[in-house]
């Protein structure tokens, strides 16, 4: 599958602990790192990175298990996991201080870097997905993140298979109801999720939420509220 095509921006790699990262590279200047969510690819940044690039240096990362950047080996896809990937492949580019903003699973992951280098960002913006510490568990908030439910492990994920993954085009449907191109967004991610390993892959994200849920180490680090300036957009 040529992912060439899926953004407008030239894709580097990067070999960091032992996994290849893809990535988009553009533009000069303080680096911002740009974290895309489910169900999308880091081509979701491409017009963000056309505003920014003049002023900032602009890295999107394709995340762990969205193609091209390989499958976890070890199936770990907590926040915390992939953050540490994130600081490394910042390191490993030579550069030490930056700004994160991250969409949905990229906002978890953006918590969690702003807890393990805290010293090394300056700003931190996070979209759709508030801090743990601001999360009010109710029957409303139950229902709108019912997915969570729907895609708690491998078994229960099956149904996404379905028509060649048309609960991708509910899931945006219902989450962008005004978004009437949506289709080429969701024909991208289908086309990942139909490689073979992406789809426990990318499911993977929600299957290691719920095997965390007591894993009180791992939570107490997700709970450690940003130590520097934040910003959060929400729906």
């Amino acid at each position: 599958m040529d992912v060439t095509k899926f953004s407008r921006h030239k894709i580097f790699q990067k070999q960091i602990n032992h996994l290849n990262y893809s990535y988009l590279h553009k533009g000069s200047g303080p680096t911002i790192l740009l974290l895309h969510g489910f169900p999308d690819l880091a081509n979701t940044w491409d017009d963000t990175i056309d505003a920014l690039s003049d002023t900032y240096n602009c890295i999107a990362p394709f995340l762990t298990g969205y193609y091209p950047t390989e499958v976890a080996k070890n199936g770990d896809y907590s926040p915390k996991r992939i953050a540490i990937d994130m600081a490394d492949l910042l390191t490993e580019l030579d550069i030490q201080e930056f700004i994160v903003v991250g969409h949905d699973w990229g906002a978890s992951i953006a918590y969690s870097l702003a807890n393990l280098c805290p010293e090394r960002i300056r700003k931190l913006v996070t979209i759709a997905i508030p801090h743990p510490q601001f999360i009010r568990p109710s029957l409303k908030l139950l229902y709108k993140a019912r997915h969570f439910l729907a895609l708690r492990n491998e078994k229960s994920s099956r149904f996404a298979k379905k028509n060649n993954f048309a609960y991708i085009d509910t899931l945006y449907q219902r989450w962008a109801p005004n978004w009437s191109k949506y289709q080429t967004s969701s024909r991208q991610i289908k086309q990942v999720l139909a490689l073979p390993g992406h789809f426990e892959a990318i499911f993977g994200y929600y299957w290691s939420f719920a095997k965390n849920q007591k894993n009180k180490e791992l939570n107490h680090f997700l709970q450690r509220l940003p130590q520097m300036p934040v910003l959060v957009f929400m729906g």
